[in-house]
């Protein structure tokens, strides 16, 4: 009769052992795809950010020329006011 309880016992561990690796495994899945989704997310997110970076440097260049251009005309300004200040 001990031997039956024993036996018993050492089934109801066995069967509680396989559902917790059942549970394992099934969480570790959940988590795989998680990750796989994460690293999608993070990948668009550094794509995104590369974009804003480019478009960035693209204002900075425009902002730059825009300075230029305005120092020109004001230099061109410059040279009518004093041929018309002349004539």
């Amino acid at each position: 009769m001990a031997m039956e309880s024993v036996l018993q016992q050492l089934e109801s561990r066995i069967e509680d052992l396989v559902e917790a690796y059942r549970g394992a495994v099934s969480k570790t899945a959940e988590l795989e795809t998680r990750i796989a989704e994460l690293e999608t997310e993070v990948d668009e997110l550094n794509t995104k950010l590369s974009t804003e970076s480019d478009a960035a440097e693209q204002v900075a260049t425009i902002e730059k020329k825009h300075d230029q251009l305005a120092g020109r005309l004001e230099k061109v300004l410059g040279l009518i006011d004093g041929v018309l200040g002349k004539g």
